[in-house]
């Protein structure tokens, strides 16, 4: 786990959790990656732009961001994707879980270089509602300018799952139980495929439903 880490970085063999808190700048990726890896981000009021390159074919990267949006704290998370060699593939999940009224922009591009050949990349932008008000900008590009190649995204703006909910709660979990352990799932996710200690994912886990608890009370 690094934070506020924004030096360049390069993929070889280990997956990576990134976080940044109150700050701003911009981060290079580089992939030089033979097998698939995770890269996770916890971005909290900050504002970054990160670009992600490949440098050599067959590279594969799955990249999870995951933003708290709270009040008088926006974020601000612009990301390149540069697919340039041959059989790559990048996945990019964003989620934005908005607390407060607030203001969140999310931003991806995804450019594939033309004469690239059998490469891929996927983008899914979440915003799970937890607030009365939101501000939301989310604006996914694709810069397609190669043959014989995949490329999609997808944006979604939801609240949390009332039949989920409810399905806890028949299970005999508390209103607040069932609430705290959907809202769990997404810090949760940023330590899928890496080997962070369990202490620090359950500080971050709490961390966020200090939040909800703040503004849900």
């Amino acid at each position: 786990m690094n934070k506020n880490i924004l030096s360049d970085l390069t993929f070889t063999e280990a997956a990576q959790l990134d976080i940044f808190t109150n700050i701003e700048g911009r981060k290079t990726i580089f992939l030089d990656n033979t097998s698939p890896l995770k890269y996770s981000i916890l971005a909290k009021n900050a504002n970054i732009d990160i670009d992600v390159n490949t440098t050599r074919d067959g590279s594969e990267l799955k990249i999870f961001i995951l933003t708290p949006v709270i009040k008088d704290h926006p974020s601000k998370i612009n990301i390149n994707l540069n697919l340039r060699h041959n059989r790559c593939k990048i996945d990019l999940h964003m989620v934005s879980l908005v607390f407060s009224d607030a203001e969140n922009q999310a931003c991806a591009t995804i450019y594939m270089q033309p004469s690239i050949q059998d490469s891929s990349s996927k983008l899914l932008e979440e915003t799970v509602v937890l607030s009365e008000k939101i501000k939301v900008r989310n604006l996914p590009i694709l810069d397609i300018q190669a043959n014989n190649i995949a490329a999609a995204h997808g944006a979604k703006i939801y609240r949390l799952d009332e039949q989920k909910l409810f399905y806890l709660q028949s299970k005999g979990l508390s209103a607040q139980q069932a609430r705290s352990l959907l809202i769990s799932s997404y810090p949760n996710m940023l330590f899928e495929d890496t080997m962070e200690k369990e202490e620090e994912k359950e500080q971050i886990i709490a961390e966020f439903l200090d939040f909800d608890a703040q503004y849900h009370a």
